[in-house]
């Protein structure tokens, strides 16, 4: 036999796709715009969404706001995806309700590096406080996944989101 079809044959039994696959590009804003839209979780359309908006100046400017169905106090969030030195930061900050007391140190928002980006995913590592946090997003057609992955004391927590891209 020769080399290719045994290369093809292994490949086949051990259920490795015969597809290149998708390497990694520089994260840059406009590969980011794939994030644009307004999005509502699956799980509480009415109570939490998030938008994306691409802004004059090179900045997605987002917002998010939740409130959970199990009584919970709710929360709003403002985020940027900007250019920092020769990176792609993410910055956001999360506010009570009334906008009166934001949950960050005033000097403090949370900040993410852009790591990693594909056609439709992105994943952000934390910095400075929030090292080894990672936010990731993933687009699949009408589909946005978010996943947190935290450290809150010292303890892994893991937090996820299904949203759908909002019709009106």
């Amino acid at each position: 036999m020769n080399p290719k079809h045994t290369l093809a044959l292994a490949m086949a039994v051990l259920g490795a796709p015969l597809t290149h696959p998708v390497l990694a590009e520089p994260c840059s804003l406009s590969a980011l715009g794939w994030m644009a839209g307004a999005w509502h979780d699956a799980a509480n359309p009415r109570g939490s969404q998030e938008q994306w908006v691409a802004v004059p100046g090179a900045v997605l400017m987002g917002s998010a706001w939740s409130f959970p169905p199990d009584g919970k106090p709710g929360f709003a969030e403002i985020m940027t995806v900007r250019h920092d030195g020769a990176g792609i930061v993410m910055v956001l900050r999360h506010f009570d309700v009334s906008l009166s007391r934001a949950w960050e140190e005033r000097e403090a928002p949370m900040m993410f590096s852009a790591a990693q980006c594909t056609e439709r995913t992105a994943v952000f590592d934390g910095l400075g406080a929030r090292a080894g946090e990672h936010l990731s997003y993933e687009r699949s057609g009408d589909r946005l996944r978010v996943v947190g992955d935290f450290l809150h004391n010292g303890k892994a927590v893991r937090v996820e989101w299904q949203m759908n891209k909002s019709s009106d």
